[in-house]
């Protein structure tokens, strides 16, 4: 009898502390889930980031392109007028 019941008692605390083990090894996967997760999100808002600084010097180039185009554009409507041209029109 001694020895079923020692055996048992093993059987038993070796079943509690799998169900131990178990949680702790499911608390480690979900930890490295979110990190894995964490690591994406935090990529994807660097190269959003990335691609919107891209976008504004773009979008400052053109805005220098079209000021540029403007300033142009008088000085070629200024050089008709004073050649006196009036037939070209200029829109």
């Amino acid at each position: 009898m001694p020895i079923t019941s020692t055996l048992g008692a093993a059987v038993a605390a070796a079943a509690f502390a799998g169900t131990g083990f178990i949680r702790v090894y499911l608390a480690i996967a979900i930890y490295v889930h979110i990190n894995i997760v964490y690591k994406r999100v935090t990529n994807i808002a660097k190269d959003v980031q990335a691609i919107d600084c891209r976008f504004n010097k773009f979008k400052d180039s053109l805005s220098e392109i079209k000021g540029k185009l403007a300033f142009l554009r008088c000085g070629i409507i200024t050089l008709i007028r004073n050649a006196g041209l009036p037939n070209i029109e200029y829109g």
